[in-house]
Order: C-alpha cells, then structure tokens, then sequence
C-alpha cells in the first residue's frame, strides 16, 4: 500500500514540475515576446523608438541588443535590458548617432524561469544617419526566432564603437586655429609682396 502511494505521490510531482515547461513550449511565437518596430530591411535616421511586446508568462528579464550583420564573432552590444513586462509599447530609445552607418541586426532576448531562452532577430536594418538612403528597399528578410534552454551567465556588457565620422569639439577649435593663423600669415606675405614692389618702383 504504502509503495503504491509512494508511486503515486511521485507522478504528481512530476507532472507539476513537467506541466509549465510543456506549456511554454507550446505557445505561439507571439507569445514568447516580439518587436513590432522597426521592421526587417527598414532604413533608420537618429533616435529610433524600438516598439515591442516582452508580457511573457514567468518572465526573469528582457534585453535589446545589437550587431554588424557582417559580424562573424557573434558579438553584441547591449541597448537596455530590464524585468518590466511591456505590451505593445516602446521598449528603448536606439541613439544611431553613435554608431557608423551601415547594416546591422536587432535582438530582443527574453529570460523566462525554468532556464528558458528566447532571441528574436530582426535582421538588416540599414542605418543612414551620414549617407542617402537608397531608392530601392532591399527585401526584407523574416524575423527569426531561437529558443534555447541555458545556464545563466553573468552579462558582460561590451562598450559602443567609436564612430568614426564623429567631430569633437576639440577638433573643431584647432582647424578653426589652424585656419586663422594661415589666413594672417598670408595676409602679411601679400602686404609684404605689395609693400617691396612699391619700394622697387
């Protein structure tokens, strides 16, 4: 009696640990979080409100991040990450200033208990804040989806990239300098040259 009871005690409590993370894995893509905006291919000026949903069920925490998407060492940069459970509403604010122009990809990762992972992946976007935007916009590819199971890891945020284009103020007041200085010098050597030739006449 007693081994029968064991038996059915044990079936329970797997059961109820089994149950959530078989739910969870049966929902739709739109239930693990989604970024509504922007969209794949979309080409992006300045502050971009990135829009989305992370309303997840058991949620730990969400993070934005980004990445070349010539990048091969599948390095990203983190934008915000937070425990807020958001939907349909803006996630962060994405300062494109800061970075070169280019193509790049958006990741939104969710962090749910029990282990599990979510990345969704909105693949080349084009930043343009120092180059015209092409007429013709590429094809957009799909939003993509990974879910994995993991063991967290301590977050190692790597730091923005120098943008390249960008002038400091610094630089800005010694071309001013530079400038001033070359315009008394030729003033003189014109007022010198003019000066001789009346002397010689």
């Amino acid at each position: 009696m007693r081994s029968k009871f064991f038996i059915f005690a044990l079936i329970v409590i797997v059961l109820g640990i089994a149950a959530p993370v078989l739910a969870r894995e049966g929902k739709p893509f739109q239930a693990l979080g989604r970024i509504s905006a922007p969209a794949p291919g979309d080409a992006l000026q300045g502050m971009v409100a990135i829009v989305g949903s992370t309303a997840v069920e058991g949620l730990r925490r969400w993070e934005l991040s980004f990445a070349y998407a010539q990048d091969t060492t599948n390095t990203w940069f983190l934008i915000e990450r937070d425990d807020a459970s958001i939907r349909d509403q803006t996630l962060a604010e994405w300062d494109t200033n800061t970075i070169t122009d280019g193509t790049y990809h958006l990741r939104l990762t969710i962090f749910v208990e029990g282990g599990e992972r979510s990345d969704l992946i909105v693949e080349n976007l084009r930043i343009r804040n120092y180059s015209p935007i092409e007429t013709s916009t590429p094809h957009p590819s799909p939003t993509v989806l990974i879910t994995t199971m993991h063991t967290p890891i301590p977050l190692t945020i790597t730091p923005l990239p120098t943008n390249a284009i960008e002038i400091s103020s610094n630089d800005f007041s010694n071309s001013l300098w530079r400038g001033v200085i070359m315009t008394t010098v030729l003033f003189l050597i014109i007022g010198l040259y003019t000066s001789i030739r009346k002397t010689l006449r």
